[in-house]
């Protein structure tokens, strides 16, 4: 089975690939946000796992603009250099995936 993730402000899938690899490996920042927010019934790991939790401004569903739809909330954009940035704000991200798995994700950097 697959699985796709879509950023609702866009709606605009931004990863999508096999279930298991998804969850155990997941690409994009905002499916690693997402993930990391789904409890885990163990009360030792869940009290010592890491949480990403987003900053920054809600994108508008009306916007149009383009870039990546979650530059603003992506922790993985704050670590780039200003070319980079100005990458993920100016120029929307297409599915791409590495070659030794189906599984793509729609970031610049990942």
């Amino acid at each position: 089975p697959e699985l796709s993730l879509i950023d609702f402000a866009k709606l605009r899938i931004v990863e999508i690939g096999a279930v298991d690899e998804v969850f155990d490996n997941p690409q994009h920042p905002y499916t690693q946000a997402l993930l990391s927010a789904i409890p885990v019934p163990d009360p030792v790991v869940e009290r010592t796992r890491k949480r990403i939790v987003l900053r920054g401004e809600l994108p508008s569903p009306i916007d149009s603009a383009a870039g990546c739809r979650f530059a603003s909330r992506c922790p993985l954009h704050l670590t780039l250099d200003v070319a980079q940035q100005a990458r993920c704000t100016g120029e929307t991200p297409e599915l791409t995936g590495r070659g030794d798995t189906d599984q793509r994700n729609a970031c610049h950097f990942r």
